[in-house]
């Protein structure tokens, strides 16, 4: 309550400089925010209000409050959609056949019969009922289903009441669970047969080959798809701590891992049974899989619409393209130098690798080393030290005996033994001593 108060005089607060302020509440909240005794956020929210004139009364009459009240006690709960689907097999002498019934929130009904034209039991046709609804019903871009099916054995081993011995029906129960990570939520349900009566009509007249009266929509399918069927194989990519933090709501056992996945889990989202990374400015980007990332790098550089750019270029385009991965820089620089097209044709760079050092060519009596030896013996006039230049290049000795070793006697030096006899050199070299 005190927080509220203190977005209100934050919101409004022209009003509350301007006019006296009169709180109308049953709560002790006056006397809290001015309780000496008061710590944490209550002391700075109370310096916060401090400045306006806020007096706090009890509340006598409930219609002053009414719109308040109806602002924090009523919440609107969006309903979600579900779509109920009726499935229903039927195997004879004459063929098998697919009975399905998709009605929706409105109650508005889809009926679809599909003939199976390959050998099929009757349990068989029954997990293809199963499997055909939730096909149609993806394809109809439902989210939330609920699946009929009159056949005790299906529901069961579907929801793991049942085990499966089977090796064609744990196929079938793995495709199911496949296809069941396309919708938000979805379950399957048994229903008495007389409940089913029109699905199974569907059934029995697609088995048949017969058309129906109400212009069902009636399918073939010559192939049994769980022949042509493989399981997805679960690869352990950066994906799937997100997926089952997202989904589960299980984090790794290590603690730091565990944080960086609660805190990175805010950026994405799952839709479909897809993994979604939120983005800035745009839409959400779909995330890739360590075997999806080269095909759209190539496609965007290589296909019909690429430039062969670089791979800044390559990552932006991709990002527009509404996908995105973690190692996405690293990849798209990998595939920009190693296509054949780029390294053949592409413009070359003349421009050095580094910036360029200039080199100065050497001459004789170019550059002279400065250097004191000394103290030596005395010598005649009181001379102990040696004032000695040597040129760099041609390694010419110039020496001088001085008694002591000034500024002046050392700029006479330079100008008489060098300057005047080799001209004025480009460097002088010395250990930037007080007399140099």
């Amino acid at each position: 309550m005190a927080l509220a108060l203190v977005i209100t005089a934050q919101k409004l607060r022209p009003y509350f400089l301007s006019h006296p302020v009169t709180v109308l509440t049953n709560s002790l909240l006056g006397r809290i925010m001015t309780h000496p005794d008061a710590s944490g956020r209550l002391v700075k929210w109370s310096v916060d209000l401090g400045e306006y004139d806020i007096e706090y009364q009890p509340r006598k009459a409930i219609k002053t409050q009414a719109l308040s009240d109806f602002l924090t006690e009523v919440a609107v709960f969006v309903r979600e959609e579900v779509w109920r689907v009726f499935v229903d097999g039927a195997s004879g002498a004459g063929g098998s056949g697919v009975g399905i019934i998709l009605i929706s929130p409105a109650q508005e009904k889809i009926e679809i019969a599909v003939k199976l034209d390959f050998q099929a039991s009757n349990n068989e046709a029954e997990y293809k009922a199963v499997i055909a609804g939730m096909q149609r019903a993806r394809d109809v871009g439902v989210s939330h289903i609920i699946i009929y099916s009159d056949s005790q054995l299906v529901v069961q081993q579907v929801n793991k009441t049942f085990c499966t011995r089977e090796e064609k029906l744990i196929k079938y129960c793995k495709m199911i669970e496949e296809l069941g990570a396309s919708f938000n939520t979805w379950s399957i349900e048994k229903i008495p047969r007389e409940e089913n009566m029109e699905a199974d009509a569907l059934a029995k007249r697609a088995a048949a080959g017969e058309g129906d009266s109400r212009e069902s929509l009636l399918q073939r399918e010559t192939v049994a798809a769980i022949e042509a069927w493989e399981p997805v194989l679960q690869v352990n990519t950066w994906k799937a701590p997100i997926v089952k933090y997202l989904t589960q709501g299980n984090l790794p056992e290590d603690k730091g891992q565990a944080r960086i996945i609660r805190r990175q889990a805010d950026r994405f989202a799952i839709l479909g049974g897809s993994l979604y990374r939120r983005s800035y400015q745009g839409p959400l980007l779909k995330c890739l899989g360590e075997g999806e990332t080269e095909y759209v790098l190539r496609e965007v550089q290589e296909g019909c619409c690429g430039n062969h750019g670089g791979s800044m270029s390559l990552v932006r385009r991709v990002l527009l393209s509404g996908y995105w991965w973690p190692t996405m820089q690293a990849d798209a620089s990998k595939i920009s130098r190693s296509c054949e097209g780029c390294q053949r044709f592409g413009n070359i760079q003349h421009s050095p690798a580094s910036n360029l050092n200039p080199i100065w060519a050497s001459c004789p009596f170019d550059q002279w080393g400065l250097d004191i030896v000394g103290p030596f013996p005395l010598a005649r006039a009181q001379k102990k030290f040696l004032l000695v230049a040597v040129d760099y290049f041609s390694k010419w000795v110039e020496a001088e005996p001085l008694a002591k070793i000034t500024e002046a006697e050392v700029m006479k030096f330079l100008w008489k033994s060098i300057v005047c006899r080799f001209g004025l050199p480009r460097k002088l070299v010395s250990d930037n001593g007080r007399q140099f």
